[in-house]
């Protein structure tokens, strides 16, 4: 008998061992004081389009696993495509013309799997993947980007992605009988300023 009840002690430790550790999750507000740009170049000069109007309603979801200390980010931000302002009539005509905003009327940024692995400094950075959504073609691409926790309170998470016109099957555009030639590749850069809920 106290064999047997050695063996069921041993057995419940064993189990109890592969029972993961309590996870932390926190969610955190994307600020209407957020910034999301896509910058470009064509053959003559080079253009901004930011993004204006952010409602600033989405939710990052951020997961802390103490066992392996580091945490996981995760979430989507969506953004008009009328709302995009590139500071010139015929430029933003041209942009919204590009991303087909009419028949395409959200642009998503999901970030999947941002990984930070030391949650206790005030600014590091995060690794992982996103999910781009334009003019309705997905495309997922590896990238990194910082995380700052500032004395004011506020927090950022800031980063920009290179992507081209082609991943989302857009051709650039040409203007001017060929004379202005907008370059395939862009710029996604965003800073967003993050309120914990």
């Amino acid at each position: 008998m106290k064999t047997l009840t050695i063996i069921w002690i041993g057995l419940a430790v064993i189990l109890l061992g592969t029972i993961p550790a309590s996870k932390k999750e926190s969610q955190w507000l994307v600020s209407d004081k957020s910034i999301v740009e896509i910058l470009g170049k064509t053959n003559i000069n080079s253009f901004e389009c930011q993004s204006i109007n952010y409602r600033g309603n989405d939710i990052l979801t951020e997961v802390l696993f103490p066992e392996k200390n580091h945490a996981v980010w995760s979430g989507e931000i969506v953004l008009i495509s009328e709302n995009f302002d590139c500071f010139n009539r015929i430029m933003t005509k041209d942009f919204h013309q590009t991303v087909q905003s009419d028949e395409h009327p959200e642009i998503r940024v999901r970030f999947l799997d941002l990984i930070r692995k030391n949650p206790n400094t005030p600014q590091e950075s995060l690794n992982g993947n996103v999910e781009i959504t334009l003019a309705g073609v997905c495309r997922r691409f590896p990238i990194s980007c910082d995380l700052k926790f500032e004395k004011n309170g506020k927090t950022r998470l800031i980063g920009s992605q290179t992507v081209t016109f082609s991943d989302f099957q857009i051709d650039p555009p040409v203007k001017f009988l060929g004379t202005v030639k907008v370059q395939n590749e862009i710029s996604v850069r965003f800073g967003l300023v993050l309120e914990e809920i």
